[in-house]
């Protein structure tokens, strides 16, 4: 039997057959998502992109969106409504999905192979494992996704009590962000997690919030690879919020996430039967003192 070559045997589940990847891409007026797809069905082992499109009405997104649909590997499902709840659509890109391994990607990446064989073969490696990518770099030097303030978390965890605590990113990587929202990980982990959570408004943190609950229930989460964005400015992140300065959706979405971690509350709104509800644990959240919690 012919040997499997070197570029496709990072996609060999633990059994030696072929796992195919399937991409789940929330869009909304965002004509960028065709140059993503391009990248993402360049590669040989993606099975399928699921584009799941919020009710997009620029014609350019919409014509990208429908030249998309005629492509073999290409699914577009449309759920419309008001403003863009980014998790709401990421749990219909799941629930459709069928592939074992799924890739989070937002509409304006460039993907490349090395990045999904780092990614992929961590969560293969491991299987309690979510891997996100580690490097965004951005298209023009200069952009204000790098000047923006970040926040991370940190977890402690002893016995029955947890303390999450956000606090200010200070790792300086140039030109070069982190990616926590481009997420690898199997579909029944997200399954587990009960997918993203959907009280979130705006842009900002329901990717921090996914790997927050993760990482409480037992999950590591890793991070590996470098993808391009193709930068723009900070209206488009908030074009359906009536242009709300990005990080004021950020920074209320964060309080919004301990709140509900502070409530118990560790799995998302993905209506799925199987989900299993994880051991409450008694949550502590602390917040770091800065003006920008107003």
């Amino acid at each position: 039997m012919r040997e499997p070559s070197p570029e496709t045997l990072f996609f060999m589940n633990i059994s030696g057959e072929k796992a195919l990847l399937e991409v789940i891409i929330p869009v909304k007026d965002r004509v960028e998502v065709i140059e993503c797809v391009r990248s993402l069905t360049a590669i040989n082992q993606v099975k399928r992109v699921i584009i799941c499109d919020g009710g997009s009405t620029d014609s350019q997104c919409v014509e990208a969106l429908y030249q998309l649909q005629q492509q073999p590997h290409v699914e577009v499902l449309y759920f419309p409504e008001p403003g863009f709840n980014k998790s709401r659509l990421l749990n219909q890109g799941i629930r459709q999905a069928t592939s074992e391994l799924l890739l989070i990607s937002d509409a304006d990446i460039l993907w490349n192979e090395a990045a999904l064989k780092a990614v992929t073969s961590r969560v293969w490696s491991d299987s309690h494992m979510i891997c996100c990518i580690q490097d965004v770099e951005e298209s023009q030097p200069g952009s204000v996704a790098l000047k923006r303030d970040r926040y991370t978390y940190h977890c402690t965890i002893e016995s029955d009590v947890a303390v999450v605590e956000v606090v200010p990113w200070f790792e300086d990587r140039g030109d070069r962000r982190p990616g926590c929202g481009l997420i690898c990980a199997k579909k029944t982990t997200l399954i587990a997690l009960g997918g993203y959570k959907e009280i979130f408004r705006g842009w900002g943190w329901e990717d921090l919030d996914l790997l927050i609950r993760a990482t409480l229930v037992g999950f590591q989460v890793g991070a590996d690879g470098k993808v391009m964005h193709l930068s723009h400015s900070d209206k488009v992140r908030n074009q359906h919020y009536g242009n709300t300065e990005p990080m004021q959706t950020r920074n209320r979405n964060i309080i919004v996430c301990l709140q509900s971690l502070a409530e118990g509350v560790l799995t998302g709104d993905l209506p799925y039967e199987t989900i299993l509800q994880p051991k409450r644990k008694k949550i502590q959240v602390r917040l770091p003192p800065s003006k920008n919690y107003e």
